[in-house]
């Protein structure tokens, strides 16, 4: 499977699984499916009444509810869902620049532009010759807009298995019972900062670490930061292991 490595501002590297063509496909493919249940939701629900208006009228309606939408809705609603069609949000991946932040509306029109050459001439087939061979998995479209699509949740780094893998939590007694709101994928972030603490505490992590302190706290309610962030870490972490397994 391929992956990324993006660093973050704080200098701490996170990988992600780029998405598969197989994975790209499908994703068009209900999205396709979505839009075919529109036109015919719509086209029943305005039935005779569309052909009884004007000629002017009518072509402005067919405009406003079938041509816009099927042309603009790939690039709108990915700038407003931060990279995500229905399809990509039901396969669970999503656009993202190369260095790993949310794409713009000129990343997102850069790639709609090039769906000419990448999905409408040759029916789709280039996209997924340019998917599948390429190193990073970009059609011509990502390549010109410097995106790439990856899985939303990494399989290989945040997983339910990872997390329970956590030692001494037989007589652990929870502390923050509202650890319950974060995801898998949150919890392996603080587990992860932990490992790189202990396995090589550059200043880099230590300012993630405190940064990461905070914004837990502030997310289970507390009025502030307990002193020993990393201790606090810690009972976060097997806090929520010991509430959710």
């Amino acid at each position: 499977m391929k992956s990324l490595e993006f660093t973050t501002a704080q200098h701490v590297k996170i990988e992600y699984e780029i998405a598969s063509a197989g994975q790209r496909v499908l994703a068009s493919i209900i999205d396709l499916f979505a839009f075919v249940l529109y036109f015919l939701v719509v086209g029943l629900a305005l039935g005779q009444s569309l052909f009884s208006l004007d000629s002017g009228t009518s072509k402005f309606i067919t405009l406003m509810l079938f041509r816009l939408p099927w042309i603009f809705y790939s690039p709108i609603i990915e700038y407003l869902t931060r990279g995500q069609s229905l399809g990509k949000l039901t396969m669970g991946i999503r656009i993202v620049k190369i260095s790993g932040e949310n794409a713009g509306l000129r990343e997102y029109f850069t790639r709609w532009i090039f769906r000419v050459v990448d999905i409408w001439f040759g029916f789709g087939f280039l996209a997924i010759i340019f998917a599948s061979t390429s190193e990073r998995g970009q059609r011509l479209g990502d390549s010109m807009a410097n995106t790439i699509i990856i899985k939303k949740k990494n399989s290989q780094l945040y997983n339910l298995k990872n997390i329970l893998s956590i030692k001494n939590t037989t007589t652990h007694k929870t502390t923050f019972q509202n650890v319950t709101r974060f995801t898998d994928e949150d919890v392996m972030l603080i587990k992860n900062t932990l490992q790189r603490l202990q396995s090589s505490p550059s200043d880099h992590t230590k300012t993630f670490a405190v940064e990461l302190a905070h914004k837990t706290a502030k997310i289970i309610g507390l009025s502030e930061t307990p002193q020993k962030k990393v201790e606090f870490l810690r009972t976060v972490l097997l806090d929520y292991v010991v509430l959710t397994r």
